[in-house]
């Protein structure tokens, strides 16, 4: 596996990092982060790219997880809501399709409460 130790969303050690922590749960994973105004777009609002960060890293730590280094094909992220800075946040991936080198995931950033901010679907490449 590549060296992703300084990965902007997941390493630990990037001082500039989301720092998110995958946990499985199942056949998904998880994490919880709390973006800082650093990550703003819009006043109180975390920018979309560091959203489009974040589903990202969760649907490729599924297969890191499972001993396989992909790297992203295609993501496709719809929007619902504005994404609140310093509110607390939890991005979910689960595996949808696994096909030869191919696979497919789908992610959700949301609210504690359940409720969707973010959802996207990826297509990853198995790296050699």
């Amino acid at each position: 596996m590549r060296d992703a130790g300084g990965c902007f969303a997941c390493s630990q050690t990037n001082p500039i990092g989301l720092r998110l922590r995958f946990a499985a749960e199942g056949d998904s994973v998880r994490a919880e982060f709390t973006a800082g105004p650093h990550y703003q777009g819009y006043a109180g609002i975390i920018h979309g790219g560091i959203i489009a960060a974040a589903l990202d890293d969760a649907m490729a730590n599924l297969f890191h997880m499972r001993g396989r280094e992909t790297v992203t094909a295609k993501l496709e992220i719809r929007y619902r809501r504005e994404a609140p800075i310093g509110q607390r946040l939890i991005v979910t991936a689960s595996v949808v399709e696994e096909r030869g080198r191919v696979y497919a995931a789908e992610a959700v950033l949301a609210l504690p409460d359940g409720t969707p901010l973010a959802e996207a679907r990826g297509t990853f490449f198995r790296a050699e």
